[in-house]
């Protein structure tokens, strides 16, 4: 596998921001399902997003914008304080600018607001010919915000959506102003979670077959059960749409791995918040020092009773710490 290292040192990128890599994607490569290249190819999008998206708009005021990036057409929600700073919002893995919703409402009075469906993800346009390392995704998002977003922006990237946010803040630090991780994907603590373990068995519970596997996936990613079983049925159609998709993005993740003798996140200066619910199931917490090992200036806010995705389960909370970072 391409630049996959055992416990060495770089020049750019910090030992830390590899150690997971190194660790998990040599045995998942070896043991878990391949993409299926023709079920790829063939993929067509049958999301129910475009009505979501119809159905909220009144409320929120966000508006659906388009561009050409580079190589991918790409999709986002625009809204907010026409005056205020911008605030870019990326979401992880499986997911679509549509998990940033609960939070939006808390945001807008003061903000100007930048929902991204990443590249390949959501309504942006997946393309079975190019490469979605990690590298890759971060050169599309720092040319979307060059020639969509107006000025530095507060960044907030959660799962795997943090893992890109960090490398952005540290590759193209005139593009953010603040940098905030919530619970980002790709640091290795000090412990595990089940799923993190597994990964190096091949099983990739994010890889959505049916809808006993959406429940599964909710409640590994939501500790407040109620929501996880009401999220279940609402995500399991389009999970299940794109799961030789999911396959196949994974897998690129692990196969394209990030070119270790460029800057990587341990270049960020911008102020830096690392926020995580400690009963995430998906990426143990204590990645959370991992990533503050990195990033040394970095502050860490813990909330109890919470899990993978504090914008749904604790929305005016998670936007009170937010305000209270970009003010301070």
């Amino acid at each position: 596998m391409g630049n996959v290292s055992t416990g060495r040192e770089f020049a750019g990128m910090h030992h830390l921001e590899l150690a997971f890599l190194d660790d998990v994607a040599p045995k998942y490569l070896s043991l878990a399902r391949p993409p299926h290249g023709l079920k790829i190819r063939q993929w067509k999008n049958r999301s129910a997003v475009p009505l979501i998206n119809k159905l909220h708009a009144g409320l929120s005021g966000l508006k659906r914008h388009q561009a050409t990036v580079l190589d991918h057409k790409l999709v986002w929600l625009e809204g907010g304080n026409s005056e205020g700073t911008p605030v870019v919002l990326l979401h992880g893995f499986a997911s679509n600018k549509e998990n940033w919703l609960s939070l939006v409402p808390f945001l807008l009075k003061q903000h100007r607001l930048f929902v991204l469906d990443l590249p390949g993800w959501g309504e942006s346009q997946f393309n079975a010919n190019v490469p979605y390392g990690l590298d890759d995704q971060v050169t599309r998002v720092a040319a979307w915000i060059e020639n969509h977003v107006p000025g530095k922006a507060h960044v907030v990237g959660n799962s795997v959506g943090g893992l890109v946010s960090a490398l952005l803040a540290g590759r193209h630090p005139h593009l953010v102003q603040t940098l905030c991780l919530m619970n980002p994907a790709g640091g290795k603590g000090t412990d595990h979670t089940h799923f993190e373990a597994g990964l190096k068995e091949g099983r990739n519970p994010m890889i959505v077959e049916s809808l006993a596997g959406a429940h599964t996936l909710m409640s590994l990613a939501i500790h407040n059960r109620a929501i996880a079983l009401v999220l279940a049925p609402v995500m399991a159609q389009d999970l299940i749409n794109r799961r030789h998709v999911n396959r196949h993005l994974f897998h690129q993740m692990f196969v394209n791995a990030p070119n270790p003798n460029g800057p990587g996140m341990s270049a960020t200066q911008a102020p830096t918040l690392i926020m995580w619910g400690k009963e995430d199931r998906l990426v143990h917490y204590t990645g959370a020092y991992t990533y503050q090992a990195i990033i040394p200036h970095a502050d860490v806010l813990l909330f109890d009773g919470v899990g993978h995705l504090p914008m749904v389960e604790i929305p005016i909370r998670t936007a009170k710490a937010l305000q209270e970072f970009w003010t301070a």
